[in-house]
């Protein structure tokens, strides 16, 4: 009976067990970098500073600047992605 106070004894887990934000991060939806473009807040924020976005007009290349893409790590909850351009760029992380 030593087994008694263990919780998980059989392997059964409670059906209305909460899943954990940590969890809930990964299920969060990954946008392409068009689908972020389109995004009304991302529009606003190209308007109010143009010189966030170039794109090259020969291969049709589409560049961001560091805080549009530090927005879009934000957006894609790329923690470490945006720690890196950070980094990158001489900014301390």
């Amino acid at each position: 009976m030593a087994n008694q106070d263990n919780a998980n004894i059989f392997a059964v887990e409670s059906t209305h067990k909460v899943p954990n934000t940590k969890h809930r991060q990964r299920q969060s939806k990954i946008y392409s970098p068009d689908e972020f473009l389109a995004l009304p807040m991302v529009q606003e924020f190209i308007k109010n500073n143009p010189n966030q976005y170039f794109v090259n007009d020969e291969t049709g290349e589409q560049m961001m600047a560091q805080e549009l893409a530090e927005l879009y790590c934000s957006v894609n909850n790329g923690k470490k992605m945006k720690k890196a351009l950070r980094r990158a760029f001489g900014d301390k992380a």
